[in-house]
């Protein structure tokens, strides 16, 4: 008995061996890919999105569940936060296909498709599922190998308490729980078959394919004085939905890929490695054994440019929350709010670099609007007898926020708005969107500075988030303030029409407090007064604001501060949440220290299934490769992709450093389409850690400053490599409008 019991279970193994094996890889350079449906909206679900409707694919055999949002669905008003919203769930329920074989369900990064395939009663049964820019849809389309087996009951359930209505072949959802209204259109176009519905769920049968298009939005309007859009709305979106019915899957699927790939396509990473042959979750568990494949590395770099384009894209001024468009809950984490502290900063800091720059404007039109055209920001700064704007920590998109004073937030917010300047100069953004933000944050600052002892102007009670004392003078506060009055000086001097406010903040700016001093043990102080615990774990680093993303801090520019700023991160230490572990890759990355960065970008792939909160030990990737704060928080996947860009490329100093921070592990690869401030696009081969040739296109023609680990030569020009003493070699030379620029190394 025991013999055949043993034969018995050597047969099923082989059979399931087999199974496994005949499940090959999907085709596309960058998918992530998995041989079972997802079973959790937050570890497994796979998102598509385009900038304002996102939605959650799981793939189930029996029953497929899509949940979706729209990027304005909120609650709340300009007098309370509120929350963002899940907008509903669509759930196909599919007749006689509970087995399955050769089962896949995938996101390729290469065309922002998501697809689940197998096979059943020996049919073979395709879904495709994706989020169109263009037409502002979302689409799903079924196919079979054979004709008339596409059978299904669909049902659309509303997150909240609206009205629902069928007729013919569309469910109609909306409702207005709080201050927005909100509507959603679910149509079925078959080919073949039978439609029918029994006034709750609509029921195709024996169709050879069937498409499934969703549209849907809400009153929302970012630019009126109430948020609340004047114009007929209702009207707009019926006649999106009446386009899309006539437009059909193909021509949506074609404008899709076109629209998408035309910024996905800007940039490419080659870490020399071969395509993984593994589903993903397989692939970051054995990541997580000590196999770090770079080709995983590679994906999430491009996950997270795939996640920017998904919930970031031009037309809408609104920019990506916590979780970015994703959210299957009406009372999320911290309401999935735009958190100015350090979260949304970093969701937008691999636009640029990554050559995004279009996924950028949502955040810079926001802060604009917010700051300049609407009240909320500039009461906050009027509530503390100061001009211009500033805000608090938690914000909801009709202008409020609260939950602790944050008032350098609006210089950090700054940041991106003359880095945007910085990365494309145009006079007409300088002039009319970025001058006017800045200037207006410098005014909040010269009336809230005081004078400390030390003869010093200091920004009076502020923080380091999220921690600590508040008091007068701290590194977080004064470091954005330098960096802020600097960049508007400098904005200001390139203008030339504000002379005499230049003039006064050159001023103030000369006796600022920069924020930089070193403490009693080698550190960057955080704080003024209270002394730096050295034994503090806490998973931000604010003081360090001026080494990344500001300028200030550079072993290229003072030993002695990198060195203290070095101090600093080590006696904090490489754990902390998701975000935290990410931003880290940057700060080494900029004190240029390659493999110390990788070991970050290790740590913060640390493979979990953590949804509960925990701020120092969990922190890495879900089988879906969203970030674990935990729980899920997007800014994690955003700014990996920025701290992996920065060891190939820097430029905060003036100049082209090319792979600055390049870790052993890397030992040959190839990168192209990273962007430069200046104008500049950069591709970049190396081989044995050492750059081979590099392809520079400038864009505008500034001259081009080159910081190199080896001399080169520029073809057809009769330039030599100067070496400045500290292990580096510098080129520099002028350039012509869009042309391009052949480096070797020699």
């Amino acid at each position: 008995m025991k013999k055949i019991s043993l034969l018995f279970i050597l047969i099923l193994s082989s059979l399931f061996t087999t199974s496994a094996q005949t499940t090959k890889p999907p085709q596309g350079n960058h998918v992530l890919w998995y041989t079972k449906p997802a079973t959790n909206w937050m570890t497994s679900a796979l998102p598509v999105g385009n900038g304002r409707l996102g939605a959650m694919i799981f793939g189930g055999v029996k029953q497929d569940r899509i949940q979706f949002n729209d990027k304005t669905f909120w609650t709340g008003s300009p007098t309370e936060r509120g929350s963002y919203q899940n907008f509903g769930d669509i759930y196909i329920n599919f007749q006689d296909q509970s087995d399955s074989l050769n089962y896949i369900r995938e996101l390729n990064l290469d065309n922002a498709i998501s697809k689940v395939s197998y096979k059943s009663d020996g049919v073979s049964f395709t879904r495709e599922y994706l989020a169109s820019y263009p037409d502002d849809a979302i689409a799903i389309y079924l196919s079979a190998d054979k004709k008339g087996k596409v059978s299904f009951t669909l049902n659309l359930t509303d997150a909240h308490q609206g009205t629902f209505t069928i007729k013919d072949n569309t469910i109609e959802i909306g409702g207005k729980p709080d201050m927005l209204s909100y509507k959603a259109y679910l149509t079925i176009l078959n080919e073949g078959g039978n439609i029918q519905t029994d006034g709750k769920s609509i029921t195709v049968t024996n169709a050879n394919t069937a498409t499934i298009l969703l549209v849907a939005g809400t009153n929302y309007d970012p630019k009126s004085p109430d948020y609340i859009t004047k114009s007929d709305w209702l009207a707009t979106l019926a006649n999106k939905n009446g386009k899309v019915i006539k437009k059909g899957y193909s021509a949506i699927k074609k404008d899709h890929i076109s629209a998408y790939q035309s910024l996905y396509n800007r940039v490419s990473l080659n870490l020399e490695n071969d395509k993984s042959t593994l589903p993903t979750n397989e692939l970051l568990a054995n990541y997580k054994k000590g196999i770090h494949s770079p080709f995983a590395e590679a994906l999430v770099f491009q996950y997270g440019r795939y996640l920017t384009i998904a919930s970031s894209r031009d037309g809408l001024d609104l920019p990506s929350n916590l979780q970015g468009i994703w959210n299957d809950s009406n009372t999320p984490p911290w309401q999935s709010d735009i958190h100015s502290n350090v979260n949304v900063q970093m969701n937008y800091w691999p636009t640029e670099v990554t050559n995004l720059s279009e996924c950028h404007l949502p955040f810079i039109n926001y802060i604009y609007n917010e700051a300049i055209t609407q009240k909320s920001w500039k009461a906050m700064a009027a509530e503390l007898d100061c001009r211009g704007w500033t805000m608090k920590t938690q914000s909801n998109i009709f202008g409020y926020s609260d939950w602790n004073w944050n008032r350098p937030s609006n210089g950090w917010y700054c940041m991106h708005i003359w880095d945007k300047y910085l990365y494309n100069p145009n006079m007409d953004y300088l002039r009319d969107t970025a001058y006017p933000v800045m200037k207006s944050a410098c005014e909040f600052w010269i009336d809230r500075l005081i004078v400390n002892d030390d003869g010093k102007l200091v920004a009076p009670n502020e923080w380091s988030p999220e921690q600590g004392p508040w008091e007068n003078g701290v590194a977080y506060a004064q470091q954005i303030i330098w960096d802020l009055f600097a960049n508007t000086i400098k904005a200001g001097e390139i203008l030339a029409t504000d002379i005499e406010f230049t003039k006064s903040l050159k001023d103030k700016f000369n006796r600022l407090d920069n924020g930089l001093v070193i403490g009693d043990w080698g550190q960057i102080r955080e704080w003024k007064y209270s002394e730096d615990d050295p034994t503090n774990r806490h998973r931000h680093v604010s003081h360090l604001i001026a080494l990344y993303p500001g300028k200030a801090i550079s072993p290229l520019l003072d030993v002695e501060y990198a060195d203290a700023a070095k101090k600093t991160l080590n006696a904090r230490g490489d754990g902390g949440t998701g975000w935290s572990r990410v931003y880290k890759i940057a700060f080494w990355a900029r004190l240029l220290d390659g493999d110390h960065a990788h070991n970050l970008l290790k740590s913060a792939m640390n493979l979990t299934y953590d949804t509960g909160m925990d701020y120092m030990n969990e922190g890495g990737l879900y089988e879906n490769m969203l970030d674990a704060h935990p729980p899920f928080q997007i800014d994690g996947n955003l700014g990996v992709t920025a701290g992996m860009s920065e060891m190939l490329l820097q430029s905060h100093l003036g100049e082209l450093h090319l792979l600055p921070a390049l870790p052993t592990a890397w030992n040959q690869g190839s990168v192209k389409g990273l962007r430069g401030r200046g104008a500049f696009e950069v591709d970049i081969v190396w081989n044995n850690n050492r750059l081979v040739t590099s392809t520079i296109k400038s864009v505008q023609g500034h001259k081009c400053i080159l910081r190199t680990n080896t001399p080169i030569k520029i073809t057809g020009l009769d330039i030599n490599s100067v070496k400045d003493g500290k292990g580096y070699y510098i080129t520099t030379f002028n350039t012509e409008v869009n042309k391009i620029y052949q480096i070797k190394s020699v």
